[in-house]
């Protein structure tokens, strides 16, 4: 929340001046041109900073908003630069194609979205991560799903659905042990009150994803994979050495090892693989990190295929990012975010009300914010009271705020989630989004059973609220 103590909060109406020029911008640039959001965003964190200052904020105050934003999420940037050099070398080493290649053989081409869904969930679920999750099992998943004739849309969808419900339930995920400690609940206590929302959204999306891989798949609506293992075999030296570099960075995040060094491994050992195994130089492994690997097979598909990744690919992401994270953080510093919360506090008279007004409220910090992390302490701060004063337990809180906060992250194009998610996939947010199925239900769901009482855990008589360890 914001320091500044010089000021009060800025009015209501102030504040909603950056957040109408932002809505305004992006609806003609991205929605009616199909343009970048960048100098959309621009525009919004340029308004934000001159209605705080025509307000009496300093420049400095406005400054250090924007420069603390950044800073938090600086080994967030970092891992957008090493997943891309991660993405290169994985392809170039042939690690990447093996993983296509065994998929494409021994998979039940029916069934693959919903087992993509379900074993995107169990790896991000054993690492805790589900950035690490994309920008591995998702990459490898995008090309099986081209081979089976998917739209990459439908299969991001379920890469990215899978792979947030599993860093959702996991106790090693850094944003599932955040959100309980805002508000001193357990967090074993706050992982299981989330199962009963996200357990029936995981069946429902199952069931979706597998009707669609029916009518795509067992209607012939697919391609012959054929072309794609031979292409495979003809460019790649398939080996069982190729699986040690995954294994190396699965066994470091299991042994909480933290992000940045255990990719950092994965790079090393899959240049190692690279040189021994495709008998590649140390010239191409360099270019390969910087510029990405492009493959040259004479095949236009599998050439468009496996030509990405690269720190060059994630500059534009970067940038991005480093201008949502200003405009979040001048509006967040200069009170302006906590004035409209604040303001959105009078719809709370009922539980169902509370609910979704805390639904709606980390949704809108997390399009304005573009931050899942400020989407998730700032509700949590300001919502608190309400939900003691209706006697409710603080673990309804931390799960409405998981399912309005942490998974309508990677939903929103410009949100430092969906920026992964397109830099590393390569599908925007906006055309996978409807297909991330259990990231938008889970928030339908919650909603549902806020009015409904299903699941709302009251205290009983006078028992105080207890802030656990968590």
């Amino acid at each position: 929340m914001y320091k500044n103590w010089d000021l009060p909060t800025p009015p209501f109406w102030l504040a909603l001046i950056p957040i109408v020029v932002t809505g305004v911008s992006l609806g003609f640039s991205v929605f009616k041109f199909d343009a970048q959001p960048h100098f959309s965003l621009f525009l919004g964190a340029a308004s934000a900073g001159l209605c705080a200052y025509f307000y009496g904020y300093r420049w400095d105050t406005i400054k250090d908003g924007f420069k603390s934003a950044i800073n938090r999420t600086i080994p967030s940037i970092i891992i957008l630069l090493i997943i891309g050099m991660l993405i290169s070398v994985w392809i170039a080493s042939g690690i990447v194609p093996a993983l296509m290649y065994y998929g494409f053989v021994f998979l039940i081409e029916q069934w693959f979205l919903p087992l993509i869904l379900l074993f995107s969930a169990f790896m991000a679920l054993i690492t805790g991560s589900s950035w690490s999750t994309i920008g591995t099992i998702g990459v490898a998943a995008m090309g099986v799903s081209q081979g089976l004739g998917i739209p990459p849309a439908i299969t991001a969808g379920a890469v990215v659905s899978g792979s947030f419900f599993g860093d959702k339930i996991s106790p090693m995920s850094d944003s599932t042990n955040l959100t309980p400690s805002v508000l001193g609940v357990n967090l074993f206590e706050h992982i299981r009150h989330m199962l009963y929302t996200t357990i029936p959204v995981l069946i429902v999306s199952f069931a979706v994803y597998a009707v669609i891989g029916i009518l795509f798949v067992g209607n012939g609506e697919g391609s012959d994979v054929s072309i794609y293992t031979k292409s495979i075999v003809d460019n790649f030296n398939i080996s069982v050495w190729l699986f040690v570099p995954p294994i190396i960075v699965i066994f470091l995040i299991l042994r909480k090892v933290p992000a940045i060094p255990s990719l950092i491994a994965g790079v090393l050992s899959g240049g190692v693989v690279f040189i021994l195994i495709q008998g590649g130089s140390f010239t191409a492994l360099f270019d390969t990190v910087y510029s990405g690997f492009v493959l040259e097979s004479g095949n236009e598909e599998t050439d468009a295929l496996f030509s990405r990744g690269g720190m060059e690919s994630m500059y534009n992401v970067v940038s991005l990012a480093l201008i949502s994270l200003a405009f979040g953080g001048i509006m967040d510093s200069t009170g302006m975010l906590h004035s409209i919360v604040i303001k959105l506090s009078s719809l709370v008279r009922t539980i169902g009300n509370l609910t979704l007004t805390v639904l709606g409220t980390s949704l809108f910090i997390n399009i304005f914010g573009a931050n899942q992390y400020l989407a998730v302490i700032l509700p949590g701060q300001m919502f608190e009271e309400s939900y003691r004063d209706k006697r409710l337990k603080l673990k309804n809180l931390t799960r409405t705020l998981e399912g309005g906060g942490t998974l309508t992250a990677p939903l929103i194009p410009w949100n430092s989630s969906g920026v992964f998610v397109y830099a590393t996939l390569g599908i925007s947010a906006l055309e996978y989004a409807p297909y991330a199925v259990l990231c938008w239900l889970t928030a339908i769901v919650v909603a549902i059973y806020g009015y409904a009482g299903v699941t709302m855990h009251k205290l009983e008589n006078d028992e105080p609220e207890e802030n656990e360890d968590v």
